[in-house]
């Protein structure tokens, strides 16, 4: 630990409860925003790879598409896929 970070503690243990409550939990805020950024990015990222691999997939012909109509019955339960 640094000089500075050893003054830092040593102010904030100073202040009044309150006061140090109100330190922690933005310190914490901005470590839950910079995890919350990456894991953004990284859930965004696994999206991109995933559409592009559907993508693929139709384009080749290995999945077998069906009108959204179709889809809805089947989610309601009222059809079954047909080939």
């Amino acid at each position: 630990m640094t000089e500075s970070t050893h003054q830092l503690i040593a102010s904030a243990l100073r202040l009044d409860p309150g006061e140090r409550t109100v330190i922690v939990n933005a310190i914490l805020a901005s470590l839950d925003d910079a995890s919350d950024l990456h894991q953004d990015a990284q859930i965004r990222d696994a999206w991109k790879d995933e559409v592009r691999t559907r993508i693929a997939d139709m384009d080749s012909g290995r999945v077998k598409t069906i009108p959204s109509a179709e889809a809805w019955k089947m989610i309601d339960g009222e059809s079954q896929i047909s080939d």
